[in-house]
């Protein structure tokens, strides 16, 4: 009898370039919850490699997330969700299509993280990159704590008497606000005023997809 020959197992079709603190956390999440084989890439951003030629031959904006996929290369978080949602359509990303206002509330969120709070994040951490002259860098960075703060009071408030975002059942928004507020207070935001927020944070650590998800992005490092 012939048996047939060995076959190597396949290569995930899926790649994720990805920096250990960085929102590409949200993407491992992300794939994660698909289920789907995906092998991660380190970019080592302290050092600079982003801005190096062969990283931005993949993506010329210099920055993580970075998602290959059978079709191509993809960039941005909002991107990047929106195509594994239509791929992974019972991952639970996001509520379902036919619940349409919960389904655009969980998008409104997931751009309030990214588009809103991401940049403040950004200033707060890297005033250099805003301005070189370091005698502008504490007011960048008040300005940017201000506005931060009055921001994350928004998701504060929409935490209240609700384990999620959504409601009872978490969703990718919620890893985007978490690693937002994360990233805030370890740039400086105290988190006393918060406790929402904090009990949200404390909620998403022990969910298990985004615990594996923490422990695959430290392996990056």
């Amino acid at each position: 009898m012939t048996m047939p020959a060995a076959t190597a197992p396949a290569e995930p079709t899926l790649r994720l370039w990805a920096a250990p603190g960085a929102c590409s956390r949200i993407s491992i999440t992300a794939l994660l919850m698909c289920g789907a084989p995906f092998q991660l890439v380190p970019v080592a951003l302290a050092q600079g490699q982003q801005r190096q030629a062969d990283f931005l031959a993949l993506n010329p904006k210099g920055k993580v997330p970075l998602l290959q996929t059978p079709h191509g290369l993809l960039t941005e978080t909002l991107a990047i969700i929106s195509w594994l949602e239509a791929c992974y359509p019972g991952a639970g990303l996001l509520p379902p299509a036919h619940q349409a206002w919960a389904h655009a509330q969980a998008v409104s969120w997931l751009a309030f993280a990214n588009a809103g709070l991401h940049p403040l994040i950004y200033r707060l951490r890297m005033p250099r990159r805003i301005h070189a002259d370091e005698h502008t860098h504490a007011g960048v960075q008040a300005a940017a704590l201000a506005e931060l703060t009055q921001q994350l009071l928004v998701a504060e408030q929409a935490l209240a008497g609700v384990p999620w975002l959504g409601g009872e059942q978490a969703n990718i928004a919620d890893a985007a606000l978490g690693w937002a507020f994360g990233r805030a207070t370890l740039s400086g935001l105290p988190g006393t005023p918060f406790p929402n927020l904090q009990a949200h944070a404390e909620r998403l650590h022990a969910w298990p997809v985004h615990a594996r998800a923490v422990q695959a992005e430290a392996a990056l490092a």
